[in-house]
Parts: C-alpha cells; structure tokens; sequence
C-alpha cells in the first residue's frame, strides 16, 4: 500500500467515525412533544402558512 493510500485510508475511516458519532449524538437528541410547547407557549412548527399571508417584501 502506498503512503497515500494509507493516508486516504486514514481520512476515509476518521470520516467516517465523525458521522458515526454525530448519528449516535442526533439519535440521543429528543424534541418536545407539542402539546409541552404550548403549554410553555413556545412556539410550535408546523407546515402551514401564517394566518395573515406572506410577509411583505422589504
């Protein structure tokens, strides 16, 4: 093997052991259930458009 294949080697499963550790810290992430958010009244994301329309351009 070839000292850039080694070095590539190296990057390639450092990489990857980053995205490991970033899947595992999301997976321990949880959000609050929505009725918990309004009971704080925080507010509460969802898909639909606001009540009064688009906000007007600048």
């Amino acid at each position: 093997m070839t000292d850039q294949a080694a070095h590539d080697d190296d990057l390639l499963r450092r990489s990857q052991e980053s995205i490991d550790e970033a899947k595992a810290a999301a997976a321990d992430v949880t959000e609050p259930e929505e009725d918990e958010l309004i009971a704080e009244d925080l507010p509460v994301a969802d898909d639909s458009a606001p009540a009064d329309g688009p906000a007007p351009a600048p």
